[in-house]
């Protein structure tokens, strides 16, 4: 059986599901190539918008039985689910950002400092000081050039990206330490049609073991972003870590115009709560 693969047709996104096929071991697959409206914003130079224009082109295609399985970059899917589809996160690479250096130096707060993402634009104000923040749309490829063109000193970029088209050993960088956004460097799969075939069963069965064992506590942070209403593209970031007692905790910053507030919870509720304590929620909105 052939399985029919939905994604975007990037470089990267070819990239993640290349990672995808080798990692389930598929050896007969077809790839459905997408455009989706996130591809044609961000080729007009948009920047503020929801990320899960990414993804929602590509659902269409699986609720119409044109592909079987969809590979997205998970950072991108929105914190509600489709109805019809099922889908798992499989983690594979850093969740990491970058600050990616024009020539070989060390960051200073007068370089202009280019990212297209909101939360990066202030973790870089409140953490680097940094002075000249501008926007920067396009690819991987695209960003990479005006880099090099000296349209900007520095960018920042995720790890994982650069990992899965090996370009690390190319570029002068350094490694952020500050939480990213929930879902970075993990690939989002979801899968709809006829999960009956003995291919489809093995898929179902194999990404729910890789999901349950590493990939649920992104759903969990999701529910979280949700419960906040705070989208892709909001001025959040989120991880998961483990304590000394095994409990699996959620924190993160929220990042707003002038001040930001770290949060941490052991539950959907007890974050939320630590959220609303430090007032994360008027800081969030005041980008809206």
């Amino acid at each position: 059986m052939t399985i029919k693969i939905a994604t975007r047709s990037s470089k990267l996104a070819l990239a993640q599901v290349n990672e995808f096929v080798k990692k389930f071991e598929i050896s007969e697959f077809e790839i459905v190539k997408i455009k989706t409206e996130g591809d044609e914003k961000s080729a007009k130079g948009e920047f503020l918008f929801d990320k899960a224009y990414f993804v929602s082109d590509i659902q269409k295609i699986l609720l119409k039985g044109e592909a079987d399985i969809a590979v997205h970059s998970a950072k991108d899917t929105p914190a509600e689910e489709r109805d019809n589809l099922t889908r798992y996160f499989i983690p594979s690479k850093s969740q990491k950002d970058i600050l990616i250096f024009r020539e070989k130096t060390e960051f200073n707060k007068k370089m202009k400092l280019g990212t297209s993402s909101l939360r990066r634009q202030f973790q870089a104000k409140h953490h680097l000081n940094a002075e000249n923040i501008f926007n920067l749309s396009g690819n991987v490829d695209t960003r990479l050039e005006k880099l090099s063109k000296g349209e900007y000193d520095c960018i920042i970029l995720a790890k994982a990206g650069l990992e899965r088209l090996d370009l690390l050993d190319e570029i002068n960088y350094e490694e952020m330490g500050w939480s990213t956004a929930s879902g970075q460097g993990y690939l989002g799969i979801e899968i709809s049609g006829d999960k009956s075939t003995d291919v489809m069963k093995f898929l179902s069965a194999s990404l729910k073991k890789h999901h349950e064992t590493f990939g649920k506590t992104i759903s969990t942070e999701r529910e979280i972003l949700k419960s906040i209403n705070a989208g892709c593209n909001s001025a959040i970031s989120m991880q998961t870590r483990i304590n000394i007692s095994s409990e699996l905790i959620y924190s993160g910053e929220i990042y707003g115009k002038e001040k930001y507030i770290s949060y941490s919870g052991a539950s959907v509720e007890e974050t939320i709560k630590d959220i609303k304590k430090h007032n994360g929620l008027k800081l969030l909105n005041e980008h809206y």
